[in-house]
């Protein structure tokens, strides 16, 4: 392949300061080939369309947040499938690089991303959007309840990169003295959960960030969410919850609820907390709905 312009968006504290290192010497790798190279750090939504026309391939650096930021520009907002984004997983959950097999944990990583660009590998995974108090694309996956509330708990201490461990105080804080809110979801225009206290998740792949197949039915290319609503009013059923989870049994509990669709709505009373993608995503209610086009991602070959 001849010359070509390459877009390298990197979150700099991405594996404590590694991210910024990284998108360094994978400046000079691809510049070694010929192409020309454009680095980087700003938010993504802050970068001109100037800096992404006529682009081959972009890559991005950081975790599935920095990926959605990163997809949300240069997808338009998900109107267009992209020039092919390559994933060099180096967050907290990887939940994308795990899924379409990228680890970065292994030598030879800017190689492999000259070889993955050079091939171009194309796989079109599926995306949808989020509107209520916020709005915004998202990729991976949607949680209502108390997943929503421990990341809200997160975002309000967090200051620079994070862990597993990051986590502990946040969940802490949030499952104390936490009101399970009746809620209620439609999907497609049939309620299939009526006001009762409950977590609800909607997404395209199984994993969620711990690992735990929530929505182990989940295709990313199926062209539906797929959505799992479980009954919970109270720290036990959560735990009953996750042990059930780690069988792949929680959606065949009693009172549990798995459908597929492309429109999504969940309403409450009272506000309860949203995330997406492991980043706060404002309260309900909320609307979700599956684009039309997909995204383009590259992986090796």
């Amino acid at each position: 392949m001849g010359e070509q312009k390459v877009v390298i968006f990197a979150n700099p504290i991405a594996g404590r300061g590694k991210g910024r290192l990284l998108a360094g010497h994978l400046k000079q790798r691809f510049e070694k080939k010929g192409w020309d190279v454009q680095q980087i750090f700003d938010r993504p939504e802050s970068v001109s369309q100037d800096t992404l026309t006529g682009a081959a391939a972009v890559v991005s650096i950081g975790g599935d947040g920095t990926l959605r930021s990163v997809v949300e520009r240069v997808t338009d907002g998900g109107a267009t499938e992209g020039p092919g984004i390559l994933v060099v997983p180096m967050g907290t959950a990887n939940l994308m690089g795990r899924h379409l097999g990228i680890g970065l944990s292994e030598q030879g990583l800017e190689d492999r991303a000259v070889e993955a660009i050079r091939a171009k590998r194309i796989v079109r995974l599926d995306a949808a959007r989020l509107r209520g108090t916020e709005e915004r694309l998202f990729l991976l996956m949607v949680g209502v309840g108390i997943d929503g509330a421990i990341v809200h708990a997160l975002d309000r201490v967090r200051q620079g990169p994070i862990g597993y461990l990051s986590y502990l105080r946040p969940a802490v804080e949030a499952l104390t003295g936490y009101s399970f809110h009746e809620l209620e979801v439609e999907v497609d225009g049939k309620r299939v959960w009526r006001r009762g206290p409950g977590i609800v998740f909607v997404g395209n792949v199984p994993e969620y960030g711990t690992g735990f197949p929530i929505l182990p039915l989940a295709r990313s290319d199926d062209g539906l969410l797929d959505v799992c609503v479980l009954p919970a009013k109270s720290a036990t059923d959560l735990i009953e919850h996750a042990v059930a989870t780690l069988a792949q049994e929680h959606h065949l509990r009693e009172g549990a609820v798995y459908v597929k669709g492309k429109r999504v709505v969940v309403r409450s009373k009272e506000p309860v907390a949203v995330q997406a993608d492991g980043d706060p995503a404002g309260w309900t209610p909320i609307e979700i709905e599956l684009l039309k086009t997909r995204v383009a991602f590259i992986v090796p070959p």
